[in-house]
């Protein structure tokens, strides 16, 4: 099965473990040209990449991942709200959900990535 696997989505699995046995968030910037926004933004959280293009073209500017550590939820909804709020920090106020785990150790953990619509021409 891990042979099957990509790339991305190795690394992917690799940050998300990483992020549960730390307990805290990462964010890797994809494209820095955007400038951060307020750290009290709303984020709009969209179910898939697939989802968020039926809305348009994105572009995509960090990789969030994060657990639900140090919450008394330990769910995949406590693990998104818990670590959306990063993408204000990308310059972003929509994030999709890339990967998820309901918490094989107990502690949820998501992939999110920060993006914004391009302008339509």
């Amino acid at each position: 099965m891990i042979k099957e696997m990509n790339r991305q989505t190795k690394f992917i699995y690799l940050l998300l473990l990483v992020a549960s046995i730390s307990g805290c968030a990462s964010v890797v910037a994809l494209d820095n040209s955007a400038l951060p926004i307020a750290s009290s933004c709303q984020v709009k959280v969209w179910t898939s990449k697939e989802s968020a293009i039926q809305e348009g073209k994105i572009q995509e500017l960090c990789l969030i991942t994060g657990t639900s550590s140090m919450s008394f939820s330990h769910t995949v909804g406590t693990a998104i709200e818990k670590n959306k709020s990063k993408a204000c920090e990308c310059g972003s106020t929509d994030v999709y959900i890339q990967a998820q785990d309901a918490g094989t150790f107990g502690t949820a953990s998501v992939s999110l990535v920060a993006f914004r619509f391009l302008k339509k021409d």
